[in-house]
């Protein structure tokens, strides 16, 4: 994470009470957020705040931890994300001194952008999800642009060109931040299905950039239902 991000959420760090309770987490934040990977908002938009949530796991002891970085593009997304945090704390509160009953984390605080960081005790991050409910929605024009690009893309011609079955057009899935990616920009994530036995599906997968116009990355999948 950016020294200006970082910056940005320093004051809006949130720890849920039952870590405290068990004096976690032990790491020291400032130190294991700068190892965060780079959170860049949505084309054209900007932070106008961030907030980390370090939330727990329902056990006790805990097994590992959860940070949860929210990002708001306007102060009334943000207030919005305060108001929901201080009724979860508050509802939380009166159970937190009694370890035989569960409590609440902090899943589902509205934001523009929802991430959540698994990280090992020691506050290494293993794994990234991005969380918003509209990755899965597209402009008509978004989705022309992508299939421009896929159509020049000499990768996903061989593709169609050689696939031992057909199974269907390319399924435009999802949006992917770059701290998902690793690459240096938000794509949209595009499959073809390939070859299909049963319950099993394998294809190739190819990470667009509308913007720049662009196959950032591809490579091969495959997935049970």
């Amino acid at each position: 994470m950016q020294a200006a991000l970082i910056a940005k959420s320093k004051k809006n760090i949130v720890i849920h009470p039952r870590l405290l309770f068990q004096s976690l987490p032990t790491f020291e934040l400032d130190t294991r957020m700068a190892a965060f990977p780079n959170f860049l908002p949505f084309p054209e938009k900007e932070y106008h705040q961030l907030t980390v949530i370090i939330d727990w796991d329902h056990k006790l002891p805990s097994r590992k931890l959860f940070a949860r970085v929210l990002g708001f593009h306007t102060p009334d997304s943000f207030s919005l994300a305060q108001r929901e945090i201080q009724a979860r704390r508050l509802e939380i509160a009166p159970h937190n001194e009694w370890p035989e009953f569960d409590v609440h984390d902090f899943e589902d605080i509205p934001a523009d952008e929802s991430y959540l960081l698994h990280l090992n005790l020691e506050g290494e991050v293993r794994k990234i999800e991005f969380l918003s409910a509209w990755k899965q929605s597209f402009q008509d024009l978004e989705r022309e642009r992508v299939m421009q690009v896929l159509e020049r893309d000499s990768q996903y011609q061989e593709v169609l060109s050689t696939r031992k079955q057909s199974c269907g057009p390319a399924r435009i899935v999802m949006w992917v931040p770059p701290c998902v990616s690793s690459q240096i920009s938000w794509t949209i994530d595009v499959r073809v299905l390939t070859f299909c036995d049963g319950p099993s599906f394998w294809g190739r997968f190819f990470l667009v950039d509308p913007l720049e116009g662009v196959v950032r990355h591809s490579g091969n999948f495959h997935v049970r239902s």
